[in-house]
Protein backbone atom coordinates (compact mmCIF):
# COMPACT_ATOMS: atom_id res chain seq x y z
CA UNK A 1 0.00 0.00 0.00
CA UNK A 2 1.17 3.37 -0.74
CA UNK A 3 1.80 6.25 2.34
CA UNK A 4 0.58 9.57 1.16
CA UNK A 5 1.21 12.81 2.92
CA UNK A 6 0.90 16.10 1.83
CA UNK A 7 1.91 19.72 3.40
CA UNK A 8 1.62 23.08 2.00
CA UNK A 9 3.61 26.26 3.06
CA UNK A 10 2.36 29.38 2.07
CA UNK A 11 6.76 30.25 1.71
CA UNK A 12 8.37 34.17 2.43
CA UNK A 13 6.74 36.18 0.43
CA UNK A 14 2.82 35.62 -0.51
CA UNK A 15 -0.15 36.51 1.88
CA UNK A 16 -1.92 33.54 0.59
CA UNK A 17 -1.11 30.22 0.11
CA UNK A 18 -2.04 29.19 -3.24
CA UNK A 19 -1.17 25.72 -2.67
CA UNK A 20 -4.20 23.22 -3.10
CA UNK A 21 -3.61 18.97 -3.34
CA UNK A 22 -5.73 16.09 -3.02
CA UNK A 23 -5.32 12.78 -2.09
CA UNK A 24 -8.10 10.05 -2.63
CA UNK A 25 -8.77 7.07 -0.72
CA UNK A 26 -5.90 4.30 -0.82
CA UNK A 27 -8.48 1.52 -1.00
CA UNK A 28 -10.61 2.69 -4.06
CA UNK A 29 -9.85 0.84 -6.99
CA UNK A 30 -8.35 3.95 -8.49
CA UNK A 31 -5.94 6.15 -6.89
CA UNK A 32 -5.50 9.70 -7.05
CA UNK A 33 -2.61 11.95 -6.06
CA UNK A 34 -2.91 15.83 -7.22
CA UNK A 35 -1.09 18.90 -6.40
CA UNK A 36 -1.75 22.66 -8.07
CA UNK A 37 0.45 25.48 -7.06
CA UNK A 38 -1.24 28.75 -8.10
CA UNK A 39 0.67 31.42 -9.96
CA UNK A 40 2.24 33.70 -7.33
CA UNK A 41 2.21 37.12 -9.52
CA UNK A 42 -1.52 36.77 -10.59
CA UNK A 43 -4.54 37.24 -9.39
CA UNK A 44 -6.68 34.55 -8.01
CA UNK A 45 -3.58 31.75 -7.92
CA UNK A 46 -5.13 30.04 -4.84
CA UNK A 47 -9.10 29.93 -6.97
CA UNK A 48 -7.15 28.91 -9.51
CA UNK A 49 -5.24 25.91 -8.24
CA UNK A 50 -8.63 24.86 -5.71
CA UNK A 51 -10.77 24.97 -9.10
CA UNK A 52 -7.83 22.77 -11.23
CA UNK A 53 -8.01 20.18 -8.70
CA UNK A 54 -11.71 19.55 -8.27
CA UNK A 55 -12.28 19.71 -12.06
CA UNK A 56 -9.58 17.35 -13.17
CA UNK A 57 -10.83 14.95 -10.05
CA UNK A 58 -14.43 15.28 -11.03
CA UNK A 59 -13.26 14.94 -14.73
CA UNK A 60 -11.65 11.36 -13.74
CA UNK A 61 -13.82 10.27 -11.31
CA UNK A 62 -16.77 10.40 -14.14
CA UNK A 63 -15.24 9.10 -16.87
CA UNK A 64 -12.43 6.17 -15.39
CA UNK A 65 -15.47 4.02 -15.45
CA UNK A 66 -16.55 4.36 -18.97
CA UNK A 67 -12.80 4.08 -20.67
CA UNK A 68 -11.04 0.92 -21.26
CA UNK A 69 -7.90 0.17 -19.04
CA UNK A 70 -5.21 -0.14 -21.13
CA UNK A 71 -2.25 2.96 -21.02
CA UNK A 72 -3.00 4.88 -23.95
CA UNK A 73 -6.63 5.24 -22.81
CA UNK A 74 -5.79 6.03 -19.01
CA UNK A 75 -3.29 8.60 -20.09
CA UNK A 76 -5.66 10.26 -22.73
CA UNK A 77 -8.38 10.77 -19.45
CA UNK A 78 -5.63 12.42 -17.80
CA UNK A 79 -4.97 14.89 -20.53
CA UNK A 80 -8.54 15.47 -20.98
CA UNK A 81 -9.26 16.53 -17.17
CA UNK A 82 -6.16 18.47 -17.60
CA UNK A 83 -7.55 19.91 -20.21
CA UNK A 84 -11.08 20.34 -18.70
CA UNK A 85 -9.29 21.81 -15.47
CA UNK A 86 -7.93 24.50 -17.98
CA UNK A 87 -11.37 25.36 -19.43
CA UNK A 88 -13.25 25.96 -15.71
CA UNK A 89 -10.17 28.19 -14.73
CA UNK A 90 -10.32 29.78 -18.05
CA UNK A 91 -14.16 30.34 -18.28
CA UNK A 92 -13.79 31.43 -14.26
CA UNK A 93 -11.40 34.06 -15.05
CA UNK A 94 -13.68 35.33 -17.76
CA UNK A 95 -16.64 35.95 -15.22
CA UNK A 96 -14.73 38.17 -12.74
CA UNK A 97 -12.17 41.03 -14.03
CA UNK A 98 -10.16 40.80 -10.72
CA UNK A 99 -9.55 36.76 -11.48
CA UNK A 100 -7.96 37.61 -15.18
CA UNK A 101 -4.61 36.03 -15.63
CA UNK A 102 -5.48 33.88 -13.09
CA UNK A 103 -3.21 30.98 -13.46
CA UNK A 104 -1.72 27.28 -12.05
CA UNK A 105 0.57 24.42 -11.98
CA UNK A 106 -1.61 20.77 -12.20
CA UNK A 107 0.42 17.89 -11.37
CA UNK A 108 -2.03 14.36 -11.59
CA UNK A 109 -0.74 10.76 -10.51
CA UNK A 110 -3.10 8.03 -11.18
CA UNK A 111 -2.54 4.17 -10.09
CA UNK A 112 -3.88 1.70 -11.64
CA UNK A 113 -3.15 -2.16 -11.13
CA UNK A 114 -0.22 -0.91 -9.44
CA UNK A 115 0.84 1.02 -12.74
CA UNK A 116 1.42 5.08 -12.07
CA UNK A 117 0.22 7.25 -14.53
CA UNK A 118 1.72 10.67 -14.50
CA UNK A 119 0.27 14.46 -16.00
CA UNK A 120 2.06 17.40 -15.47
CA UNK A 121 2.63 20.96 -16.82
CA UNK A 122 4.16 23.66 -15.33
CA UNK A 123 7.15 23.87 -12.65
CA UNK A 124 5.54 21.68 -9.62
CA UNK A 125 7.37 18.15 -9.32
CA UNK A 126 6.70 14.50 -9.46
CA UNK A 127 9.44 12.22 -8.18
CA UNK A 128 9.69 8.51 -7.59
CA UNK A 129 10.97 7.02 -4.40
CA UNK A 130 12.53 3.59 -4.59
CA UNK A 131 14.23 2.42 -0.99
CA UNK A 132 16.37 5.45 -0.50
CA UNK A 133 16.80 6.65 -3.80
CA UNK A 134 14.66 9.04 -5.21
CA UNK A 135 14.73 10.62 -9.16
CA UNK A 136 12.85 13.31 -10.27
CA UNK A 137 10.19 12.32 -13.68
CA UNK A 138 8.92 15.47 -14.56
CA UNK A 139 10.81 18.30 -16.20
CA UNK A 140 9.72 22.42 -15.49
CA UNK A 141 8.15 23.79 -17.97
CA UNK A 142 10.11 26.68 -17.46
CA UNK A 143 11.99 29.54 -19.12
CA UNK A 144 14.94 28.67 -17.64
CA UNK A 145 14.67 24.98 -17.97
CA UNK A 146 14.79 25.59 -21.88
CA UNK A 147 17.73 27.05 -21.51
CA UNK A 148 19.46 24.24 -19.67
CA UNK A 149 17.83 21.94 -22.14
CA UNK A 150 19.18 24.40 -25.00
CA UNK A 151 22.74 24.21 -23.55
CA UNK A 152 22.43 28.22 -23.07
CA UNK A 153 22.84 27.98 -19.35
CA UNK A 154 24.10 25.47 -16.78
CA UNK A 155 22.19 23.62 -13.89
CA UNK A 156 24.11 26.02 -11.32
CA UNK A 157 23.22 29.26 -12.94
CA UNK A 158 19.88 28.28 -13.32
CA UNK A 159 19.59 28.44 -9.50
CA UNK A 160 19.86 31.89 -9.13
CA UNK A 161 18.44 33.38 -12.63
CA UNK A 162 16.36 36.00 -11.88
CA UNK A 163 13.77 34.00 -14.39
CA UNK A 164 13.94 30.68 -12.55
CA UNK A 165 10.22 31.22 -11.39
CA UNK A 166 8.79 32.24 -15.27
CA UNK A 167 6.48 29.42 -16.81
CA UNK A 168 6.08 28.63 -20.41
CA UNK A 169 3.26 26.36 -19.85
CA UNK A 170 0.50 26.34 -17.34
CA UNK A 171 -3.70 26.17 -16.56
CA UNK A 172 -4.75 29.80 -17.77
CA UNK A 173 -5.14 31.95 -20.32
Amino acid sequence: MIKAYAKTDIGKIREKNQDYYYISNPLDEVQIYMLADGMGGYNGGEIASKLAIQSAKSYIENNFKVIEKDKDSILQLIASSMEYANMVVYEKSQEDKELEGMGTTLEICLIYNNRAFIGHIGDSRIYRIRKEFMRKITQDHSYVQKLVKDGTITQEEAVHHPQKNMLIKALRL
